[in-house]
Parts: C-alpha cells; sequence; structure tokens
C-alpha cells in the first residue's frame, strides 16, 4: 500500500516500510494505545505540583520514582520486538537528599575572593584562605547559616529507616503505634520540656531585633531601661521628661502609653511593687510614682525628715511584700522610704559617700557602696550592717548587682574594673557586738579588665549565666560574661555592633532578650538564641 502526500509542489509517495517504521517509533515513542489507556491520568512525578507532598521529608518512603516505564498495564507486547530494543534504564532520584530544582552551571566557573571583602572574612576557615570557587563559596554560606540559625533537634529528620512494614486499615496496633510516636516526638523535643541547657563559653548566638523604642525613639540619652519582672512590658526613662512603656515581642514591638513629668528630665526610673508600680525621679527634692493599674501619676513632695536637695539616684526593691526604695542620700546616708506610706522608714548611715546600692533578689538584704571602697550589706529587718569587705583593687565603686540566686554579686569601678564575689564564703558580723566591724579583705572570684572607663552599668542573667558591663564614657563599651568560665564572649559584640554609649541595660526575665539604652535616644534589642523563653 502507498499513500500519497503532497507537500506543496512536491509530491512524496510513502511505502509500507515507511509506515511500518513511523508505527514502529509512534509504539517506542508513546507506548500502545492499551498502554496510554491503562496508564492515562497515573503519571506519577515528584515535581508535579498537584504531588508536590512527595518531595517532603517526611514523605520519603512514599515519593515514587520520578521516571516510569510505561509499558502495557496488561504486560503484552508494544508492537515491537523487545530482543532488538536495549533495555532503558530508569532514573530514580535519591531520597536521602533533596536535590535543588535548579542548578547553574556557571558555579562552578565562578571564582570568589572571600578575604577581600569585609563582610566575607568570617567564611574563612584558615587565615591563608582567599580565593574559593563558586561550589565551595556556597557550601561555606550554608554552614555559617546553619551555624547562626540551627534548627532545632525534634524538627530533624530522622536517620534511621522506618519499619517496612505497613499495617492496614483497623489494624490493632495502630493505636500502639501512636502512643509510641507521641513518646519519640515528646522525649526528642529537648529544651522545649525541660530547663535551658548549660551555656557554652567562647561563642553566644544573638540577633539583633528591631529596636524596642522604635515606634517613638527618645528625643535625648536613655537614662534608664527595665523589663516588667512578670512580662515582656518594657520601661523607658530619659531627660526628654518621657516615661514611655513598650510590649517587646520583638517584631513590632508596639508602645503601650508615655507619660509626660513636666519641669523633671528624668534620671532613674524602675518598677516597684512586683511591677504594679513605677518609681521615677530627676534632679528634684522629690519623686513621682506611677500606678500602672490606675494610670495615675503622684507626686511625693520630699522625704519627710531629710534635707535631700536630690532624689536623682535609688534602688527598689524586688519584692512586692516589702515595698521599699532606697535612696542614695548625701554624706553617706541611706534613707528608706515605704511605697505603702510614702514615708520614710529609716535611714542607713556607711562610711564616706554612697555611689551605688543594690537589693537581693528576697529582698531582705541591701549591699551599698561608695567612695571608699567598701561594699557594706544590711539587713533590712533589723537595720543593721552585717558585713563590710573590702572591693579588691578599688578605689571608687560606681556600679553594683547582686545575682538573682543570691549567691553572687558584682562591683564595678571607676577605672573599668570588674570584681566577681561569691556571697556564700563571707563570714556574718557578730550581731552580739554594738560597735562598728572593721572592713574585712575579700578575694574576688574573678576580676575582669576587658573596659578601660567608669563602670556604670552590671546586670546578671535570671539564671546568673551571663554578666553584662557597660560603659558611657567611651563608645561601644559593652561585653557579655559567660559567668561558669568566668570568660568574655569573643565573638559579641564586634566593632561593627551599632552600640554607641551605652547608658542602661538590662535582661528580660526569661533571658532571651537583652536592651541597651544609648545617648541617641534608641534602645537596641538583641535575641540570645540559648534561651528558649523571653
Amino acid at each position: 500500500m502507498t499513500v500519497t502526500e503532497a507537500s506543496g509542489k512536491r509530491k512524496r509517495t510513502l511505502t509500507t516500510a515507511d509506515m511500518e517504521q513511523a508505527a514502529i517509533l509512534e509504539q517506542f515513542l508513546f507506548g500502545g494505545g492499551s498502554a496510554a489507556a491503562a496508564g492515562f491520568g497515573t503519571e506519577q512525578d515528584a515535581y508535579v505540583a498537584g504531588d508536590f507532598e512527595a518531595g517532603l521529608p517526611w514523605e520519603e518512603d512514599k515519593q515514587p520514582s520520578a521516571w516510569e516505564d510505561r509499558a502495557p498495564a496488561d504486560g503484552g507486547s508494544t508492537g515491537s520486538d523487545d530482543s532488538d530494543q536495549e533495555p532503558v534504564q530508569q532514573a530514580v532520584p535519591s531520597t536521602s537528599r533533596r536535590r535543588p530544582v535548579w542548578d547553574d552551571p556557571d558555579d562552578a566557573a565562578a571564582e570568589i575572593n572571600i578575604a577581600a571583602q569585609p563582610r566575607l572574612r568570617k567564611l574563612r576557615q584558615t587565615e591563608g584562605d582567599g580565593i574559593v570557587s563558586g561550589k565551595e563559596f556556597e557550601a561555606r554560606l550554608r554552614q555559617q547559616h546553619s551555624k547562626l540559625n540551627p534548627r532545632t533537634s525534634w524538627a530533624r529528620v530522622g536517620k534511621k529507616k522506618k519499619a517496612n512494614k505497613k499495617r492496614g486499615f483497623g489494624d490493632e496496633s495502630d493505636e500502639e503505634t501512636g502512643d509510641e510516636a507521641e513518646v519519640d516526638i515528646l522525649s526528642g523535643a529537648g529544651a522545649l520540656l525541660g530547663r535551658n541547657k548549660q551555656l557554652a563559653a567562647g561563642l553566644i548566638e544573638t540577633t539583633r531585633l528591631k529596636d524596642a523604642n522604635h515606634q517613638e525613639p527618645s528625643k535625648s540619652v536613655v537614662q534608664s531601661v527595665e523589663f516588667h519582672p512578670a512580662g515582656q512590658l518594657l520601661l523607658t526613662a530619659g531627660f526628654d521628661k518621657r516615661l514611655r512603656l513598650f510590649q517587646v515581642d520583638g517584631i513590632e514591638n508596639p508602645k503601650v502609653q508615655s507619660v509626660f513629668f513636666p519641669d523633671t528630665p528624668l534620671h532613674k526610673a524602675a518598677f516597684a511593687n512586683d511591677g504594679a508600680q513605677i518609681v521615677a525621679s530627676g534632679r528634684r527634692k522629690g519623686f513621682f510614682i506611677y500606678d500602672l493599674a490606675a494610670s495615675r501619676v503622684e507626686q511625693v513632695q520630699g522625704i519627710l525628715g531629710r534635707q535631700e536637695k536630690s532624689c536623682e539616684s535609688f534602688v527598689t526593691c524586688p519584692s512586692g511584700s516589702n515595698p521599699l526604695v532606697a535612696f542614695l542620700g548625701n554624706e553617706g546616708c541611706i534613707p528608706l522610704v515605704s511605697l505603702k506610706s510614702r514615708q520614710s522608714v529609716g535611714t542607713l548611715k556607711m562610711n564616706g559617700t554612697v555611689r551605688t546600692a543594690t537589693f537581693t533578689a528576697d529582698g531582705q538584704e541591701l549591699l551599698t557602696a561608695g567612695g571608699d571602697g567598701v561594699v557594706h550589706t544590711w539587713d533590712l529587718r533589723t537595720r543593721r550592717c552585717i558585713r563590710r569587705q573590702v572591693d579588691e583593687g578599688c578605689l571608687n565603686s560606681t556600679a553594683l548587682t547582686c545575682s538573682n540566686s543570691g549567691h553572687l554579686f558584682a562591683t564595678g569601678s571607676n577605672s573599668g574594673v570588674v570584681n566577681v564575689y561569691s556571697r556564700l564564703r563571707q563570714p556574718l558580723a557578730d550581731r552580739h557586738v554594738s560597735r562598728p566591724q572593721a572592713a574585712s579583705p575579700a578575694s574576688p572570684l574573678h576580676t575582669f579588665m576587658n573596659l578601660a572607663t567608669s563602670i556604670d552599668s552590671l546586670a546578671f542573667s535570671p539564671d546568673t549565666q551571663l554578666l553584662a558591663m557597660g560603659s558611657r564614657m567611651k563608645k561601644d563599651s559593652l561585653r557579655l560574661v559567660h559567668v561558669p568560665s568566668y570568660t568574655v564572649f569573643k565573638n559579641w559584640p564586634t566593632s561593627r555592633t551599632p552600640l554607641g554609649y551605652v547608658h542602661s541595660l538590662c535582661f528580660s526575665p526569661k533571658g532571651g532578650f537583652l536592651a541597651a539604652g544609648n545617648a541617641k535616644g534608641k534602645v537596641l534589642l538583641y535575641r540570645l538564641h540559648h534561651y528558649t523563653e523571653v
């Protein structure tokens, strides 16, 4: 049989052999009719949009091969001689690792000098690393990203092969298997179910978030910054006469409220009475008490019985059962004012001048230090000094803080030296002796000399694993200390960290946030990834 094919002016006659050859080629390419009918609608491709779940890690066992032989469903012949055809090898993608959707062939030929650009120098593995290939550059970028953003252990795909046994519908062991799977998930949840692990020394993982007060930055230096003891509320205060409250979530950080204090540049503001009140003061004879629940400001004209010209420096007691405010007065006097009566309930007197003070976490003791370099410990129940110790190498104390556990306290001096002491090793004074005891020398657990200017801010993290120390006299003067090993973290802050002149700092209640107020009116917010909660 011949078929005449007309194509323009030329005519070609197709012979029977040509028709047979075309049929063989058609069957080879598209399969037979029965195969097309049986396989219609059952094509399975891992990269087709309708079956994108096949490429997910948890669908590895269910993922079919990307290319399958379109053989007839009835197993019959396709119209060609099987013995004459070479077996077609099917490409089956590996399920152990997901391959990229697109691969750029120019990456292999690209060369990048990671030593020439400052932002790429962190990718170097040795000091002599310079030019690397595109593939190596990509691998190092992925390694750096994994280091900065580690995945949680419970989200990783298990390396063990899943059991080959497949249970049918209604199997009695389904319920038992579900319980076992739940136990496996809970056992691998890590820090989600338990306490935070020990913080490693040397390197700390931090991320800068949006400024805590970005919705309304301060128009002057931020003198005070503090987190609410029970939540994400953050207060800021400064010389612009405004007290601002922000809800810190790390994303938007919306402003909650702003309070204006006329004719009073604020030198200090702090939460008191378990966070129910805020005490604020400036270089004036009186101070202010702001009630959070009632949103009301009360002005206290002064301290009855005292002739203090300024109430700009004070510390608040963290205990709600004993709401006290200790003001740093003149000539070493420390008036104690009750927030219930707004009246003075006592006055403590130390030698020399008083420059800094801090309460213990239980609110039963007060630590003070000043110009004589001696740390005094006061029992607030008896209003007596129970311990006096010399701060080693200190002539003028400028900062003081106590850990939440009550076991450690740190002192800072005007020379930039920070000493960490243990409160458990210090003997108490004899309570039956009425005359004052001489100051006893004490050896610090460790001394830090990483800053060269006067220490203005000291703060322990809630779990006492971190100690932050800062100075406002020199730009970018902030350091983080790993307390268990008494070492300073070497990777943060860096020379490119925009800290500015740090005037105040604090940790969040769970330790996940670190806030630092600077002279530009900003409150920088950093996320400490070691802590799962903020």
